[in-house]
């Protein structure tokens, strides 16, 4: 497993609960996308501005996300400047698998470029 892809998802992970808009804005690319889908086939594609506008929203009425709960990383690919991580998360009891897509530049994981998560309701 790649640590220093681990440790920048986890950076972000935490960022979203804290509702660090700056660390999220820093770290999303411009053309990043959340897509969500669910156990009935459903999916939301959110782009970077509404996803941004969904961590500010809550911020801005003074409320703060919840931990960043029980995560375990499943596995993580590095492949042609780009790598992915594999997460499973424990969100108000619920299981939730994500995939982060992330560029490097430089050797370094320099930005996110897609968050694919599966809630299965």
């Amino acid at each position: 497993m790649d640590q220093s892809l681990v440790d920048r998802t986890l950076d972000y992970l935490s960022a979203g609960p804290a509702r660090d808009v700056a660390a999220l804005d820093a770290v999303c690319d411009p053309g990043f996308e959340s897509i969500r889908c669910d156990g009935a086939g459903r999916v939301v594609t959110l782009s970077r501005a509404a996803f941004m506008a969904c961590v500010r929203a809550p911020r801005d009425q003074g409320q703060m996300g919840e931990g960043v709960g029980d995560i375990s990383v499943l596995a993580t690919s590095a492949y042609d400047g780009h790598g992915a991580v594999i997460v499973r998360r424990v969100q108000r009891g619920v299981p939730v698998l994500c995939t982060f897509v992330w560029r490097r530049e430089e050797g370094e994981w320099t930005a996110l470029l897609r968050e694919f998560t599966f809630v299965l309701d």
